[in-house]
């Protein structure tokens, strides 16, 4: 969101307040793939693992706080704040915890 109001000097002053919101889905459909960097990765292999059990489809979505920052002064713009551990690969409750339900296998 975006206001803008005058200013004491009759220059406006312009805020905005914004969050990041983010989702996808990870499977592993044969015929995509992703580069990362110089590596190449097709789907193919992770879509073998998870057919034989040793790969699963999950689903990622996170969104920060509502930032504020205003337009012109000079101040940083905020940092995002620390995500800790939680949503991870690392947190074993991630899944149920955000939300996922069933894990498809």
């Amino acid at each position: 969101m975006v206001t803008v109001i005058p200013g004491a000097d009759g220059k406006p002053v312009v805020g905005l307040d914004y969050q990041v919101n983010v989702w996808d889905r990870y499977n592993w459909d044969e015929g995509k793939g992703v580069t990362i960097g110089k590596f190449e990765i097709p789907d193919g292999e992770p879509a073998r693992q998870h057919k034989v059990g040793l790969a699963q489809e999950f689903n990622m979505a996170g969104s920060s706080s509502v930032k504020h920052y205003e337009l012109g002064s000079g101040a940083a713009v905020p940092a995002p704040e620390e995500p800790g551990r939680a949503g991870e690969r690392s947190d074993p409750g991630r899944h149920a915890r955000d939300g996922g339900g069933d894990v498809d296998r």
